[in-house]
Formats: C-alpha cells, structure tokens, sequence
C-alpha cells in the first residue's frame, strides 16, 4: 500500500473512542504547553494521546506500524504548530496578561525582601573602622557596616559621610570634603 492508502484508512478506521482521545489529548498538552503548570495536563494529554495510538491500532485495518507513525506524525505537526504560535503571541506579547508571561518579578528590582534597605544611611556621618581600599568596615551611629569609599583610599579612624547606597553597597566619602553646590545667580 502507498502513503496516501495508509492516511487515508488512518482517518476512516477511527473509532469515536479513539478520536475523543486524540481531541482532548491533544487539547491537554496544547493547554499545558500556554499554561505550564504542575504537568497534570501534560501527563493526562499524554497518556490520552496514547490511549488514542492504542486504540487505533486495535482496530486493526491498514499497516500497525504505518499507522502508528502516521498519528504520531500528525500529533507532532499540531502540536509544533500550537508551539509556534505560543512562540509567536509571546513575542507580540499577547500573553502579557496571563501567568505564564510575566515582566515583572515579585519583589522589587533594586532589592529583594531579604536586602536590608541602607537607603536611612545616606547623610550620616561615621568613622572608618579600617582602611578603605575602597572597601572596608566603618562604624555609623554604632554599628559596623561595609562600605566602598568614592576615593581610592581612606585611612582608619578617618571620618566618613554615605553620599550613596545601591541595594547593599554604601558609598562612602571623607566628611571633611566639601559638598558639591549649585551655584545659581
């Protein structure tokens, strides 16, 4: 028999259980595939999708193995398809508005929920602790943190002031230095 032969008695020899099982298999990997989730779709789409090879070959009309090739050909053409046009809406970003796609994370960008925010730092005043090559200790309001001076090197005990902080990074710089001003006239 010829290829043709064979998809056609493919399609004529299928029973209504073995189309049900195609149909909703192929509908449960399709939604696992938008929406991933735990696998429970994915599995029972799977399990469906070879229950319908199953049954299929139990009807036993036209080449076994022809026949199981040409469904799982098929079932891969549908489901390549359903791939690219996931592929597709996510990049036009059609699926923004669902779970599966999101741009933003949960917690902030700058800091997590197990950052201490440094941010109440910025303007006090401290005293090296050790030296500053850029990085090192320094006492502020009499607890020790690590800093990274604006300068290349500070020595212990010099006084410092946080000009910055970025997440867990303090940026320090001597006390004694001028502020930069805006000059308006």
């Amino acid at each position: 028999m010829n290829l043709f032969t064979e998809i056609a008695i493919l399609f004529t020899g299928m029973t209504a259980p073995v189309i049900v099982c195609l149909v909703v298999g192929l509908i449960f990997v399709i939604i696992e595939l938008f929406q991933p989730g735990f696998g429970i779709f994915g599995i029972i789409g799977g399990i469906l999708l070879l229950a319908a090879i199953v049954l299929r070959v139990l009807v036993g009309d036209g080449n076994i193995v022809a026949q199981i090739f040409l469904m799982l050909f098929f079932m891969t053409i549908i489901l390549l398809i359903a791939f690219v046009i996931m592929v597709a809406m996510s990049k036009k970003g059609w699926l923004t508005k669902t779970p599966f796609y999101q741009k933003q994370t949960a917690v902030g960008i700058d800091r997590s929920e197990g950052t201490e925010d440094y941010t109440h730092l910025i303007g006090k005043d401290g005293v090296a602790t050790t030296d500053l090559r850029p990085i090192g200790k320094a006492e502020i309001d009499g607890r020790i943190y690590d800093v990274s001076s604006d300068a290349f090197y500070l020595d212990r005990g010099e006084k410092i002031r946080v000009i910055a902080v970025d997440g867990l990074k303090i940026v320090v710089k001597k006390a004694d230095e001028p502020q930069a001003r805006l000059i308006t006239e």
